[in-house]
């Protein structure tokens, strides 16, 4: 379906110049440009001048005319991405001209063979002088990461000096030619490969779905389509035959290839760290609808691309959502999450066809969530002396605790699992929620570290799921016992049983002391018996006679009602339905909110 959103969107961008289309922006990551600059005044004596440099100028990419080749070969025009000084002369460099004449030689003429085979010499003959020199360039001006390795990812082209001008790759008609004077040629890796030919006549194209009168086999609009494997290939491994798998005509190539040269440019976000398109997706053709929100579109990538800071990042993207909700159900979004390298172009997620209506209703749901007026307002800014930390729901919540990194571990593909099941609508088990929120919880607590925005952000994260009605979780059905907690018991329906009670409430105890023992010794000695957050049966059921003994033994137990509900709730409690990191998230919970139950006589002291 991806490929027919992009196709959609391909036939109603504007035809440009065909080598304007065809030749490649290096990337937006590609800030630097070495100049390997010769002197062609006197063609009968091609001399190697020296290194030039200049930051990359996206409005010259005509001039630097890049267009990548193979990833373990020559790129198409004289000019590559760099990284490895060495490697990237040896094989992209070195052999460039005479690989250049070999597979464009019918299109050159007399003199412009004899000028590249004129290059090639050169180059041949200078190519240590070249790689030493460019080596010493970048050192002197601190852009050298290791002997060979530059620190940011460049590239590197040829200036063409003659009387006393500069003409870069893209000036030089010889370089120019091959491609104008035949345009599907151009585009031969559409069709030849691996030393073979995949094409034929007369036959039916898989997107436009029309008899085209030639239909190529290698169009890989995104690299995962692939024929290098036996088990691709319909009919066997017969390379020559992959059009049958998967038939393009060349007018739908080219289309294909305007789009996603569109897309990477205008369609490409950052979500919680990943990169990912929209891809609209139009249930009945409308080219002034598709302009319209490709338009919308465009403005937010234009937007997003200004901002600095991550926080203004995701309000951008959050934004992005509530538009898109606003478009009525003729359109659906195509949301894929993916890693692009030379190789391979890497789907991670693809929510295929979310429909306005369900990016209304999870948008909406956040409304609920955020605004909900409550008694106790557990969810107020905290401030610290760097930052106000705030608590509106966000998907960055759901990252913290799934993250990728060498501290907490890998999670992507369970971060990525759960967005899945936000957008389509299926359960998620509390338990598996509750496992991680825990793990990354009580590392924290060990380690002396405030835990209070992780709790309520893993909170937040509970009540949102609950509110879109996909959180699998134990419901209980609570009598009123009418103590003083029920106001809050209604405002938290999560905690609707006895046993999550207690727990919660034992957790609200708990910091109750440790409070007193910081007042009275400047220390908190009894966390060590809190056994690192993790609370079983026995450990919530040791508790509650320990810390009375140590209230009473402070003489400061203004607790009674507390500990009369904690007990009742514990004799009704059944512990057998109940994981560790359950009971002890809840203990956890009544740990950090404890502060909004006060008592008369703490208040005096």
């Amino acid at each position: 379906m991806m490929i027919e959103a992009l196709y959609e969107i391909g036939k109603i961008l504007p035809k440009v110049d065909f080598l304007e289309e065809f030749i490649e922006n290096v990337g937006s990551k590609y800030k630097q440009v070495f100049k390997i600059i010769i002197d062609i005044t006197n063609l009968d004596d091609i001399r190697y001048c020296g290194i030039g440099y200049e930051e990359l100028d996206s409005s010259k990419k005509m001039k630097y005319f890049y267009k990548t080749g193979s990833s373990r070969g020559v790129d198409k025009t004289p000019t590559s991405k760099i990284t490895d000084i060495h490697k990237t002369l040896n094989i992209k460099v070195k052999p460039v001209f005479s690989k250049f004449l070999e597979k464009n030689k019918r299109d050159l003429s007399d003199e412009d063979k004899d000028f590249l085979n004129k290059m090639q010499k050169m180059i041949d003959d200078n190519i240590e002088d070249i790689k030493n020199e460019l080596i010493e360039f970048a050192r002197n001006r601190d852009l050298l990461k290791s002997n060979n390795q530059l620190k940011e990812p460049s590239i590197v082209t040829f200036i063409f000096k003659k009387d006393d001008k500069d003409y870069y790759v893209g000036d030089m008609e010889v370089f120019r030619k091959p491609f104008q004077n035949n345009e599907n040629s151009a585009y031969s890796s559409f069709y030849k490969k691996y030393n073979i030919e995949s094409k034929s006549n007369d036959k039916y194209c898989y997107v436009c779905r029309r008899i085209a009168d030639e239909v190529w086999g290698f169009v890989n609009t995104y690299n995962f389509y692939t024929v290098d494997k036996e088990s691709y290939v319909a009919g066997g491994f017969n390379q020559g035959l992959a059009w049958r798998n998967y038939p393009v005509c060349p007018d739908c190539a080219k289309i294909l290839e305007r789009a996603k040269t569109y897309a990477d440019k205008n369609l490409v976000f950052k979500f919680c760290g990943f990169n990912y398109y929209i891809i609209p997706q139009l249930v009945l053709s409308d080219d002034k609808l598709s302009k319209k929100i490709l338009t919308k579109l465009e403005k937010y990538k234009s937007f997003s691309l200004e901002e600095g800071k991550a926080s203004l990042i995701e309000r951008v993207e959050e934004a992005i959502i509530r538009d898109l909700a606003k478009e009525n159900n003729n359109v659906n979004f195509n949301f894929i999450f993916f890693e692009k390298s030379k190789k391979a172009f890497k789907i991670l997620l693809f929510l295929q066809e979310i429909a306005p209506s369900r990016l209304k209703f999870l948008i909406e749901a956040k409304d609920k969530v955020d605004k909900k007026e409550r008694k106790y307002e557990i969810f107020k800014e905290l401030k610290t002396e760097k930052d106000t930390i705030t608590f509106d729901f966000s998907f960055n919540f759901i990252r913290n605790f799934f993250s990728n990194n060498k501290t907490d571990g890998k999670f992507d593909k369970y971060f990525l699992s759960i967005l899945n099941n936000i957008f389509i609508n299926k359960k998620i088990y509390i338990q598996f929620l509750l496992e991680r929120f825990m793990d990354k919880i009580s590392i924290e607590f060990l380690n002396d570290n405030w835990i209070d925005p992780l709790v309520l952000q893993s909170y937040k994260i509970l009540l949102y799921l609950e509110q879109i009605k996909i959180l699998e979780r134990r419901r209980g059905n609570m009598k009123n016992y009418g103590n003083d907690f029920e106001d809050f018991f209604q405002e938290h329906p999560l905690l609707d049983d006895e046993t999550k009670r207690a727990l919660f409430l034992e957790g609200v105890l708990a910091k109750k002391l440790l409070n007193i023992q910081y007042q009275e010794r400047k220390a908190k000695p009894f966390k060590s018996r809190l056994n690192g957050l993790k609370i079983d049966e026995k450990v919530a059921k040791r508790l509650l006679p320990e810390m009375v003994n140590k209230l009473e033994e402070y003489e400061k137990n203004y607790y009674v009602e507390l500990e009369k509900a904690i007990g009742e709730y514990l004799l009704k409690s059944d512990f057998s339905n109940y994981s560790v990191d359950e009971l002890s998230y809840y203990f956890t919970l009544g740990l950090i909110l404890a502060d909004y139950f006060k008592v008369e006589n703490e208040n005096k002291n």
